[in-house]
């Protein structure tokens, strides 16, 4: 839906992550449109894959002016059935992914007199949620790191917000509850 809305604003989109097919089929229904959109194979959870497809957008379009962060998984296991490497893995793809993203979009935004980077949290930014420890650990760190990269940048033209929706209806949510 935000990657549609941009495309209908005139934006040129980037359709970034895991999921290549669903990207390619929303990149041609905006082509079809009349927009420019492209769909970039990444693991958002890899630094390298990232840089890339950071590299590949501002080859492609020219430039970079905003980042919306909107990768996210979540995992219902109690803390004491949580591994260390589920932790690491929401870790990477909740968080990290947000952090190498903004980092390597950084020098391509402070390009524009003014550039955005959207971070999509969750309501779980701002309270628990049972069963879900780093579900919601990461989320709480989603509004932190939003915090720190808006008072770092906000002297180069970037500005940085953290959108936290409530339970939405998508294919993670229907999953969750299955």
């Amino acid at each position: 839906a935000t990657a549609r809305l941009f495309a209908e604003q005139g934006a040129k989109v980037a359709l970034v992550g895991r999921r290549r097919e669903l990207s390619e089929k929303i990149a041609q229904e905006i082509r079809a449109a009349g927009g420019q959109a492209s769909a970039i194979a990444c693991d958002v959870s890899k630094a390298p894959q990232i840089r890339e497809a950071i590299e590949k957008t501002v080859q492609q379009f020219g430039g970079l002016q905003t980042v919306i962060n909107n990768a996210g998984m979540v995992q219902v296991k109690s803390l004491e059935e949580c591994s260390e490497q589920d932790w690491d893995f929401v870790m990477a793809v909740n968080v990290k992914s947000m952090f190498l993203a903004t980092k390597y979009a950084m020098p391509h935004l402070r390009k524009n007199r003014r550039s955005y980077v959207v971070n999509v949290g969750s309501i779980s930014s701002f309270v628990g949620q049972a069963g879900t420890p780093a579900y919601t650990t990461s989320k709480h760190a989603v509004m932190g790191l939003t915090r720190s990269i808006a008072l770092d940048f906000a002297a180069d033209g970037v500005r940085c917000n953290c959108v936290c929706p409530g339970i939405t209806d998508t294919p993670m949510l229907r999953e969750h509850l299955d």
